[in-house]
């Protein structure tokens, strides 16, 4: 575990000095935000055949990163971990939030929908780049650590895995 934190910290300090501004941050915070997915995604579904019946499909996606959501921040307050903004800049934010990195919830729950929207209604893999983007975002914007977003990616792919399983198994004999 040592050797992820030193990586982790090495990562986020050569982010800061090399990759790390505050026009890109303001941007990247403005653009890496789950309404940006959903003003996409939701319009989408109920417009495309894919998703039919919307009623079922949207509740159902909504369902799993909901659930996405809770887990991971359940994980945020067992592991405590300080943010890069905290731990590596010395910042200071009064959002009791803002203080635990680990997991992800943006890549958590971008990756969860991705699954779901490729695997189960047979969407473009183009959506996972709404994943990439999100870890990426977080990363140069040092709200977390390279390993925050390879934790989320991870537990966000297996919870939309068990969607998929969940959909096949018992919703599409339903539908």
């Amino acid at each position: 575990m040592n050797f992820i934190t030193i990586l982790d910290q090495k990562f986020s300090i050569w982010i800061q000095k090399n990759i790390q501004n505050p026009k890109l941050s303001w941007f990247l915070s403005r653009i890496n935000r789950g309404e940006v997915f959903g003003i996409i995604l939701i319009p989408l579904m109920i417009l495309s055949d894919k998703y039919s019946p919307a009623y079922i499909s949207i509740p159902f996606v909504l369902f799993f990163t909901y659930c996405t959501d809770r887990i991971v921040l359940g994980l945020k307050k067992y592991f405590a971990r300080k943010r890069p903004l905290i731990s590596v800049m010395g910042k200071v934010d009064s959002n009791p939030d803002m203080k635990h990195s680990f997991p992800s919830a943006h890549s958590a729950n971008s990756i969860v929908v991705a699954t779901m929207v490729v695997f189960i209604f047979s969407e473009t893999p183009y959506f996972f780049l709404f994943s990439l983007f999100a870890g990426i975002g977080r990363l140069v914007t040092l709200h977390h650590f390279l390993s925050d977003i390879l934790g989320g990616w991870l537990i966000g792919f297996v919870i939309g895995i068990v969607a998929f399983f969940v959909y096949t198994s018992v919703l599409q004999l339903w539908i």
